[in-house]
């Protein structure tokens, strides 16, 4: 009896001893990531199972604990004031600091232009109390935080000027911002994303050599973009990056649609790379998870100690395998359970069908004064006031169309090439097959003077009706929809043509210099700009 009294008084205190080598160090501040190292981890759970074990050897189970006394968490209402302070001075980033970090504290777009230089255009005066208190909610959030990356994109909607509110521009600087945050105690990036980082951005340049070995980076077309945008996003479904054949087909699947028509035979061998990374990250992954439910283990074992009639139902090892399952979101599923069904033998190039996009457009701004056709009249004034530059000129044709799947929008542009030749590389570009609404046929158009002007003047009376959307065939911006009837645009566009067929500019030399002017008794005309509107309407018809 005494016997077994002392090797309880023995295993009391090794589990005592064990469990005080288990409690955080309290002094460390949040959120410095922990120190310890993960090999720690594995060895105190293997002490665990050997307590474990030598309790059921001695009888003495029913007696003593089976996982060592946990000590509750520290409740900061009964902190001092002292203990407190230091603790919230380093868990909360000032919110002045964190908007110096984010490069929006001179209230300026910042984001990078195509000259690699920070974007000047002034954040709206409107949004800059919304920035200040979206910056004050996040100065305590980590990269560890789940609503970092919505609280981001609010953000960079209402700092990003409208060249970069969108696309790439908009997604490279919320990963950009997120790295100005604290890790956080439980870093976690997603597979999903550490493999879209792997596969890299979506381009509309081919990845082709030419015959002097330098890059081709000519167009591979919206309908290759959307093509490689669907192909990355059934990639980063569990489904598919655990499947490795399945992986290996719409790899080859990805690169196949990155080249262009001249270089549609060529191989880079890019999916291998890419392969490589994504089984680096599987790998990573797995073990992350493995660590995850050794550290969980002591917890299930003190739930089945509290609980000793409950029915075993698989070993650690079947866990595991059920909680990977679990961390790849109920994953492997059947094939057949897929969104995209595949022929592993399929050619790659035939993979996604041969069609044009008739989704709905991605409006990123929409007129609210569609009934104010004034409010464009300093806008009108404005662009009929300007000289002529040499592109307003050259004489052309100005064209409209709409695109199946958006009725009730239309396109309004010019062109000094033929119209149908225009069509073909719009809808090769967004992969949208235009539909001509004027002129109809367009084969029966005729020549407009300074057409890129008479396009200009459009756009201008229109701009009460105008949207902007993002083109996920070329990954660009459009400002040329509008939304109106085609027989309302096409009246402005006949208005606009007939009063320039009038030649309301005139040449003046200045020095060696030529510039074309509006004529004076057309400036008098324009001061009063409303009877102006009404009097070409009337000579147009």
């Amino acid at each position: 009896m005494s016997s077994s009294k002392d090797t309880q008084e023995e295993i009391a205190a090794s589990l005592s001893s064990l469990s005080k080598s288990l409690k955080p160090n309290t002094t460390r501040i949040y959120p410095s990531p922990p120190s310890s190292p993960p090999q720690t981890k594995s060895n105190v759970s293997k002490a665990r199972r050997g307590f474990e074990d030598e309790l059921r050897s001695s009888g003495t189970g029913s007696s003593v604990l089976l996982t060592p006394p946990t000590s509750p968490p520290r409740n900061t209402s009964n902190l001092t004031s002292k203990e407190e302070k230091p603790a919230e001075n380093k868990t909360q980033m000032n919110a002045s600091a964190l908007k110096t970090l984010l490069g929006v504290d001179n209230w300026r777009c910042g984001c990078p232009t195509t000259k690699e230089k920070p974007c000047r255009i002034p954040i709206p005066e409107g949004n800059r109390d919304q920035v200040n208190s979206q910056i004050e909610s996040m100065v305590t959030l980590t990269q560890s935080s789940p609503e970092l990356e919505a609280k981001l994109d609010k953000l960079a909607t209402l700092v990003n000027c409208r060249y970069h509110d969108c696309g790439g521009p908009k997604d490279s600087r919320i990963e950009s911002w997120t790295t100005a945050f604290p890790v956080g105690d439980k870093p976690v990036v997603s597979v999903e994303k550490q493999i879209r980082k792997a596969l890299g951005h979506v381009s509309t340049q081919c990845i082709g050599i030419t015959k002097d070995e330098i890059s081709c980076k000519g167009r591979i077309g919206g309908r290759k973009v959307q093509n490689c945008t669907k192909t990355i996003d059934e990639i980063v479904k569990p489904e598919v990056y655990l499947d490795d054949a399945y992986l290996d087909s719409l790899l080859k699947v990805l690169e196949t649609n990155m080249f262009c028509r001249f270089h549609m035979n060529q191989q880079r061998h890019k999916n291998v790379e890419w392969k490589s990374s994504i089984m680096e990250i599987r790998k990573k992954a797995d073990l992350e998870l493995v660590q995850s439910i050794e550290n969980n283990a002591p917890e299930r074992l003190e739930s089945r100690a509290q609980a000793p009639n409950t029915q075993e139902t698989g070993s650690l090892s079947t866990k595991k395998s059920n909680d990977l399952v679990l961390h790849n979101r109920g994953l492997p599923t059947p094939r057949n359970s897929r969104s995209l069904s595949l022929d592993l033998d399929q050619d790659p190039a035939t993979v996604w069908p041969q069609a044009y996009d008739t989704t709905p457009f991605d409006i990123i701004a929409r007129s609210d004064r569609l009934a104010d056709y004034k409010s464009s009249y300093y806008l009108i004034r404005r662009e009929v006031t300007k000289p002529l530059e040499s592109g307003d000129q050259e004489d052309g044709y100005v064209y409209m169309y709409e695109v199946e799947g958006n009725k009730g929008f239309v396109k309004i542009g010019y062109t000094g090439r033929s119209i149908e030749m225009r069509h073909e590389e719009w809808g090769f570009d967004c992969n949208r097959e235009p539909k001509a609404l004027y002129p109809i046929p367009s084969g029966s158009a005729m020549v407009v003077p300074n057409a890129r002007r008479v396009e200009a003047l459009c756009h201008a009376e229109l701009d009460h009706r105008r949207i902007r959307i993002y083109c996920r065939g070329c990954l660009k911006q459009h400002i040329e929809w509008f939304e109106i009837s085609p027989a309302e645009a096409i009246a402005v566009i006949q208005k606009w043509s007939h009063w320039m067929t009038t030649r309301p500019y005139q040449s003046t030399r200045l020095r060696s210099v030529v510039k074309w002017t509006l004529k004076v008794e057309e400036m008098r005309r324009v001061r009063n700009i409303d009877q102006f509107m009404k009097q070409i309407s009337v000579a147009a018809i």
